[in-house]
């Protein structure tokens, strides 16, 4: 089936998720509530694995309990990439709108959509390619959009041995940027662009002062020309 509106797509409510998701199919249910689990019992928690101190995510537990402001969607559409993509687009133009809208919840707030039809191992043929074509119009409105799926080798930033986008099932996840995401946005000078902007970085100095105590552990070796790209050294404020 695929949606005439992708822009009418059902958001479901993760503190009542059991009750709005039980008129979908078994499958499309078992796993909604197995990823649930999983972001109560592993995500938001400690875990050493990871390499560093707090939580394996800082914003689930906040987003679950506090402000609940985490929403989960099914995928009904075809599994094709032009229809997944068309349908993430329309959920990335409702995303402003979604609760909480002021204050310290909105950065908070995230979409998982799950696609029950998909194979869990076609994460790295479907998932992957969907969350790179889309990353950058997506890292162009503050937001971003995460892959995740069983078997994600993408490795952690304080531990290689830890790969972090590894669930039990495939998704993409849409969620505002947040500061400690410059680790993320290193690759490309544009993803690098979105970042300053959304946080009203206008000085090369201050984006190497935000490196600085983000504490990356190593910087990619392109580094120098993506910050050329995005700062160029004539230009003190990013245009």
């Amino acid at each position: 089936m695929e949606l005439t509106d992708p822009s009418q797509a059902r958001l479901l409510c993760a503190e009542q998720l059991d009750e709005q998701s039980a008129g979908l199919p078994a499958a499309a249910r078992a796993q909604l509530l197995e990823v649930l689990t999983w972001l109560r019992t592993f995500i938001s928690r400690p875990n050493p694995i990871i390499g560093r101190k707090g939580s394996v995510c800082p914003f689930v537990e906040p987003g679950l309990n506090r402000f609940r402001s985490i929403r989960f969607h099914v995928y009904e559409g075809e599994l094709r990439p032009a229809a997944v993509e068309s349908v993430m687009r329309a959920l990335v133009a409702r995303f402003p709108a979604e609760l909480p809208t002021t204050g310290m919840g909105r950065e908070f707030r995230a979409i998982l959509t799950l696609f029950p039809g998909l194979p869990n191992d076609a994460g790295p043929r479907f998932i992957d390619p969907v969350q790179q074509a889309l990353k950058p119009e997506i890292t162009a409105r503050g937001l971003m959009i995460g892959q995740f799926y069983p078997g994600c080798r993408e490795p952690g930033l304080h531990n290689p041995d830890y790969r972090p986008l590894e669930a039990p099932h495939p998704m993409l996840v849409i969620r505002p940027m947040q500061l400690t995401d410059l680790m993320f946005l290193f690759s490309r000078p544009e993803y690098l662009s979105a970042y300053v902007r959304r946080f009203g970085i206008t000085a090369r100095d201050e984006l190497t002062a935000r490196i600085a105590a983000a504490g990356v552990p190593q910087l990619p070796v392109n580094w120098e020309a993506v910050l050329d790209a995005a700062f160029p050294p004539s230009h003190a404020v990013l245009r």
